[in-house]
This record gives structure tokens, C-alpha cells and sequence, in this order.
């Protein structure tokens, strides 16, 4: 019986060492969405990227506004009534027609200020997908993470089972006490309650990568992908990237739109002209005449537009070269954390992975021949699974540490 369930465990330690190290297919594999797939649908269907984008059209609407040809409308002024003189009653009219025009180029400004708006807005509009993006796929290595929990324990599970069976047969055979049937029963209970868990928080992973996407509770979702595919970057074209993060440019609009109001403020310092058109009708006379209306700066000449304008200016320069310095660091950081991260998951590859399966099947052979009890075997295959489960977060901090280098060097978007 010895031999028959030495057999049985080495079979099964071999399926969960081919599972775990070649990776498993998930749930419905052909219908799975990949993590570029995800990326592609949270960009077409997430709520507040849609929101964020509804922003740019409000902008577009106030550019209409500030492209109009002439900012006042025409004025048209009538008066009428008779005129009664010994006897003799007449109509007199009195007909003007005014129209304002502003000088100083603050038409231009303000077109200038509104295409700044539009930038703005799409910029802003970028920097919300580009965070989206990250939490996406964060949440997405988490949910495959999840997934090969499940599969490691799952497996697991098999293997405790079929032990505790065994136990169970030796027993009644009067081969053990029965203080190693109640160990394997404790062991086994162990692994099915954190398989539980591990469904559960598989679950939860899911519902938070729905609630990214944006997707109904009864909408089938499904992933696929490896934990253990590499990334390659290089420092400089992490930099060069960085440059144009949406961040940068929101900032950058931001200041244009300033410096047009300072624009239009300096305008304002120009007089405005009207021009006029009359017509009377007095004592069956008509009088045409013209007229010039100039309004004089002398109180009120943009002032708060041109104050408030240099501050904000002067305020988002500073921010914006504090930015850049940030980024540089932002990027070099998240580089260094990453290639640390796949250091250590190289570390349990080279060191570790190898030899858990041999191991845990060593102490099984050892248990069988009564060189180690069931103590120590227990021991042992906890620090296996704990291995394996500790293989799986590393691979998933490399991921997410990968995440947050294309994240801060804006390559995400």
C-alpha cells in the first residue's frame, strides 16, 4: 500500500508541476480577452473616459463663442410720436442704428484662449485614460494573478486529499495512529479554506476590473495572459517619452490660456469705436446723419485680466519645470523598482522553483519508508505551497512595477 500511494503521489506532484511551470489556459480561453484587448475596450467604453472626452466638446462650444466676427450685436433705437403745432399735427421719427467694435486684438485673444481650452480639455482627457489605463491593468494582473492562485491551490488541494486518503487506508490498517489521519484531515482542511479564499478574492479582482470597464454584472469576462512575460525598456526612450505626458501638456495648455488673457487684457487698453446711422423725420423734414462713439480706458482697462493672467502664468511655469524634474525622477525610480522586482523573481526561479517539486516528493518517499514523520512532511509541503503562492506575487509585484514604468513615462495611453 506504501508502493501503490508513492505511485499515486509522484503522478499528481508531476500534473502540478507541469501545471504551474507551463501555465494553465483559464476559464473559456477561447472567448478570454488579453490585457492589450482590455486596454482597448476600457479605452472605447469606460465611463469616465467618456465623461472626461464630453469635456472636450464643452470647450469646443466656447470656442464658437470667442470665434465670433463681432463680439456686440447691433443696436437698433427707434422713436416716433406727432408733433402738433397751431393746429397742424405731424409725425416725427427718430431712427438709429449702432454697431460697437473692439479693437486691441481681443478676438484673437480670446480664439487664442479657447484653442487653449480645447487642448486643455483633451489633454485632461488623455491624463484620465492614461490613469484608467494603469488601474486596469493592475487590476487585470491581479485577476490573473488570482487565477493561478486557484490553479496552484486547487492542485494542491488534490494532492492533500489523495494523502489524507491514504492516511485514512493505513489507518484501518492499523499502519499509523490516528493522531496522522487527524494531521492530514487538519492539512486538508487548511488547503480547501484557502482555495475558498482564493475564489473569493478571484472574484473580487474581476468585479473591480467590470467596474473599471464599465461592464454590467451579466456580461460574460473572461482573461488570459502569463504572469511571467518580460519587459525590456530603455532609460532614455523612457525620458524622451515622458516629455509628452498628458500631465505635461494640460499644464502647458494651461498656460497659453493665461498668457491669452494677458493678451486680452493688454487689449482692453484700446478704446472701443462705435459707429452710427440716423434718420429723423421732424417737421416733414429728413435728416440723415452719422455719428462715432469712443469708449475712453480710463477705469476700467483689463487690469484683473492682465494681473491675475501673469500670476497664473508665472505660477503653472513653476509647476510645469517642477513637473519635468518630477517625471525624470518618477521614471527612473519606477525602472529601478522593476528591474529589482523581476530580480526577485529571478531569485525563486534559479533558486527555488527547481527544487519544490523534488523536494516535497522526497519527504513523501522519506514518510513512506519511516525516516521523517508526518510532522516534518506537513512542514514540508506547507513550504512548498508557500513557495509556489510566493512564486506567483512576485511575478504579479514585476508586472505591476512594469505597469507603473509605462505609466510614468506616459508610454500608457
Amino acid at each position: 500500500m506504501s508502493t501503490r500511494s508513492l505511485l499515486v503521489g509522484r503522478r499528481v506532484m508531476a500534473l502540478l508541476g507541469i501545471a504551474f511551470l507551463c501555465g494553465s489556459p483559464v476559464f473559456g480561453q477561447e472567448n478570454a480577452l488579453t490585457l492589450d484587448q482590455v486596454l482597448e475596450v476600457a479605452r472605447k467604453r469606460a465611463p469616465i473616459v467618456i465623461a472626461a472626452r464630453a469635456r472636450i466638446e464643452e470647450a469646443r462650444g466656447r470656442y464658437q463663442g470667442a470665434a465670433v466676427r463681432l463680439r456686440n450685436n447691433p443696436v437698433v433705437e427707434m422713436e416716433a410720436g406727432p408733433r402738433t403745432r397751431s393746429g397742424d399735427r405731424t409725425a416725427d421719427l427718430d431712427v438709429v442704428f449702432g454697431q460697437d467694435f473692439e479693437l486691441g486684438g481681443r478676438r484673437k485673444a480670446r480664439i487664442a484662449g479657447a484653442e487653449a481650452g480645447i487642448d486643455r480639455e483633451t489633454a485632461f482627457s488623455n491624463d484620465v485614460l492614461r490613469r484608467l489605463l494603469r488601474d486596469v491593468a493592475i487590476a487585470f494582473y491581479r485577476a490573473l494573478a488570482g487565477q493561478e492562485r486557484i490553479r496552484i491551490l486547487a492542485m494542491t488541494d488534490d494532492v492533500a486529499n489523495e494523502f489524507l486518503r491514504t492516511a485514512e487506508r493505513r489507518y484501518e490498517a492499523g499502519e499509523i495512529p490516528i493522531l496522522e489521519v487527524n494531521l492530514a484531515r487538519t492539512s486538508a482542511a487548511r488547503v480547501r479554506a484557502e482555495l475558498k479564499t482564493a475564489s473569493a478574492d478571484s472574484v473580487l479582482a474581476l468585479g473591480d476590473l467590470r467596474t473599471l470597464l464599465g461592464m454590467r454584472p451579466d456580461e460574460p469576462l473572461a482573461i488570459r495572459g502569463d504572469l511571467r512575460a518580460r519587459r525590456s525598456y530603455d532609460l532614455e526612450q523612457l525620458f524622451a517619452q515622458a516629455k509628452d505626458r498628458p500631465d505635461i501638456r494640460v499644464l502647458e495648455a494651461e498656460i497659453r490660456e493665461a498668457e491669452a488673457d494677458i493678451r486680452l487684457g493688454e487689449g482692453f487698453r484700446r478704446p472701443d469705436i462705435g459707429f452710427t446711422a440716423r434718420y429723423q423725420r421732424e417737421e416733414r423734414a429728413n435728416v440723415f446723419q452719422g455719428g462715432l462713439k469712443i469708449t475712453i480706458p480710463v477705469f476700467s482697462h483689463g487690469q484683473e485680466l492682465r494681473v491675475v493672467g501673469t500670476a497664473r502664468a508665472s505660477r503653472l511655469r513653476g509647476e510645469l519645470e517642477a513637473l519635468f524634474r518630477v517625471s525624470y525622477t518618477e521614471v527612473k525610480a519606477a525602472l529601478d523598482a522593476y528591474l529589482e522586482k523581476l530580480s526577485a523573481v529571478e531569485e525563486l526561479e534559479k533558486n527555488a522553483l527547481p527544487s519544490v517539486g523534488e523536494n516535497e516528493m522526497l519527504a513523501r518517499r522519506s514518510y513512506e519508508e519511516g525516516e521523517i514523520g508526518l510532522a516534518e512532511l506537513l512542514l514540508i509541503r506547507r513550504e512548498t505551497l508557500e513557495t509556489r503562492l510566493a512564486y506567483v506575487d512576485r511575478l504579479l509585484d514585476a508586472a505591476i512595477a512594469g505597469v507603473e514604468v509605462e505609466f510614468r513615462s506616459g508610454v500608457l495611453r
